[in-house]
């Protein structure tokens, strides 16, 4: 017989990351409570003063700092801590962690704290499956341990956007043995991201979407631009993001203007309608230098029609096909990357194949109906027990 999921219990880092990218999770786990007695979604993440937005979803909300920006000990002792209170106090039946910080965390609350089901939403390996620092180096064996035992319990789930990052933990130990959906990525809605016709620009405009992190490879994308000019090809590049001071690797606000003002850059912060950044540019670029889980950014571009220049990383090698849907680069690499933006920029036939091509990978796996599809099954496994 069925088990009942009356409550689930969200948990994530921030309001806005919550609404930029997990709007159809939440709309597919409030669905799932509708009917239960007491049905009900709780989020716990930190409050930028959107919580009001995830309330209209549906959900209950909890302001909860998951201390993102400090892998310190004390400070991680501190949430986990503090996140085992909440979970005794809320009962959910399901304890549904999002990104790679959280999902230690919670792993580690579930020693102190029983949950009938834990569901692992791994979104990218994050600053800690990526960076070389000490804190990182220290910490990752002991969270690849708690991965691989909540892994091992018969009724929880891994949630993953890659098959890369599903491999990594299984070399690390933590095989979910079956036990795991790989989604595409957060989802599109396809006719909120139509195609769009090129932009007719003199100059083509190779656009970036996204946070202004040396791990997306944004000074990579600055230097390969220095390269075109000296070639004497004309590309603008458009940066769209704001600085992530919580993150180590942020590029101070600085370094950004101090790239606005050399030329052939421009800068324009955060974007809160980016259909209107894929009217406007010819390519959209992300030269990340780590891995990422599944770019939302290049999704967007890819249901707009526009061709994608990539690094061969995890994530972006899975939903770029090579030189049908764009071009992938080696990471790290300004040259190469100048030599992918000077071929686009050069040909609009090819800018144009592209596009059609990407708008049709999106559609073949990467909607948000494929996502809600994927979060049904799993909690359909869940509510069976297996």
């Amino acid at each position: 017989m069925p088990r009942p999921i009356s409550k689930i219990l969200v948990c994530i880092t921030e309001d806005w990351f919550a609404l930029s990218h997990f709007k159809p999770l939440l709309a597919t786990l409030v669905d799932q409570v509708r009917g239960e007695r007491g049905g009900e979604v709780v989020v716990a993440c930190r409050s930028s003063g959107r919580m009001g937005e995830i309330e209209a979803l549906g959900c209950q909300t909890v302001d909860f700092d998951f201390r993102r920006s400090s892998l310190q000990p004390m400070a991680q002792a501190d949430v986990v801590r503090r996140l085992t209170a909440l979970v005794r106090s809320e009962k959910p039946d399901v304890l549904h962690a999002i990104a790679m910080q959280v999902l230690v965390v919670a792993s580690i609350a579930t020693r102190f704290v029983a949950v009938p089901h834990v569901v692992l939403h791994l979104t990218g390996l994050g600053f800690l499956g990526i960076s070389t620092g000490l804190a990182a180096r220290v910490i990752r064996p002991v969270a690849m341990l708690e991965l691989a035992r909540m892994l091992r319990g018969p009724g929880n789930w891994l949630l993953a956007e890659n098959p890369d990052d599903v491999t990594f933990l299984k070399e690390g130990g933590a095989d979910a043995n079956g036990r795991l959906t790989i989604l595409g990525g957060a989802g599109i809605d396809e006719n909120e991201y139509p195609a769009q016709p090129p932009p007719g620009n003199r100059v083509p405009i190779a656009a970036f979407v996204g946070r202004m992190i040396r791990s997306k490879g944004v000074d990579v994308l600055v230097e390969a631009q220095r390269l075109l000019s000296q070639r004497g090809v004309a590309l603008e590049v458009a940066l769209y993001g704001k600085t992530d001071e919580d993150n180590p690797e942020a590029v101070p606000r600085a370094q950004l203007e101090a790239w606005a003002r050399q030329g052939g850059v421009t800068w324009h912060g955060h974007v809160s309608n980016v259909r209107e950044v894929w009217a406007r540019s010819d390519i959209a670029v992300l030269p990340a230098v780590t891995r990422e889980g599944l770019p939302r950014s290049v999704l967007e571009a890819a249901a707009s029609a526009r061709p994608l220049v990539v690094t061969d990383v995890p994530g972006c090698r899975h939903v770029v096909r090579r030189d049908i849907d764009g071009i992938i680069v080696a990471p790290a690499d300004a040259r190469a990357l100048a030599d992918a933006l000077e071929r686009l920029a050069g040909d609009a036939a090819l800018r144009a194949r592209m596009g059609v091509s990407a708008r049709q990978r999106v559609l073949d796996g990467f909607t948000i109906g494929h996502v809600q599809a994927g979060i049904r099954e799993a909690y359909a496994q869940l509510r069976g027990g297996k």
